[in-house]
């Protein structure tokens, strides 16, 4: 019987297994590395909640120093008698009868 020994595919292929566990999600360097991005995180938001909140302070402090438009109002004229011409009568009647006929 021939007898084979045990292949190290890993050390076949060149992979550094250590260095391979090293980038898993489970491995300690990669678990302090995601502690410390979330601290990071963390502070960043807390920094942008902060200034958002001294922005609505400041805005709320700050009197609104532009008035208020003035609404101008129009002038109405009321026409006591309309005088219209021949031609004008004329053009309302053509108008009107082609509407009946539709």
């Amino acid at each position: 019987m021939t007898r084979y020994s045990e292949v190290s595919w890993a050390k076949e292929l060149g992979i550094d297994l250590g260095r391979l566990h090293a980038e898993s999600p489970l491995s300690g360097q990669s678990i302090r590395q995601e502690r410390k991005i979330s601290k990071r995180a963390a502070d960043y938001w807390a920094h942008e909640r902060f200034l958002a909140q001294l922005h609505r302070d400041a805005e709320d402090t700050i009197p609104d120093t532009q008035p208020e438009p003035e609404k101008i109002a129009r002038k109405r004229t009321r026409v006591n008698r309309y005088d219209f011409t021949d031609a004008q009568l004329e053009i309302a009647l053509r108008s009107l009868d082609a509407k009946d006929s539709v």
